[in-house]
């Protein structure tokens, strides 16, 4: 069984990017957080297969979550969800170390992401 870490504050995105990771992946459990502290103990006593951040949340964004996926999990792939479509935002994350981005506009890229960062 997969174990996803979703990064999310909308319960209907979460619920699209939980839809699209189910096309691949089964079975699969989620755990879904909004907040630092969350998503550090959710990296210790979860641990994921696979890290999706939103973008920017109130209080927490994918850079942060990032480098403490990095710093605690560095083998753990790390995709970024948003609703941006802006190439210098694709390049930043990816520059950063994120394994991949997709944008909430074309969600149905995430499946095929997925497969290819899990390998």
């Amino acid at each position: 069984m997969y174990r996803i870490l979703q990064i999310e504050d909308l319960p209907s995105d979460a619920y699209l990017v939980k839809r699209e990771v189910k096309k691949v992946l089964d079975p699969c459990e989620f755990q879904i957080v909004e907040e630092k502290e969350a998503f550090l103990t959710a990296l210790v006593d979860f641990k994921p297969d696979l890290i999706i951040s939103d973008f920017s949340i109130p209080g927490f964004d994918w850079r942060t979550a990032l480098n403490l996926t990095i710093q605690h999990a560095p083998q753990t792939p790390f995709i970024v969800v948003t609703g941006s479509i802006s190439d210098e935002i694709r390049n930043k994350c990816l520059q950063a170390g994120a394994s991949g981005f997709i944008s909430k506009n074309e969600i149905q890229q995430l499946g095929p992401a997925i497969l290819q960062v899990l390998k």
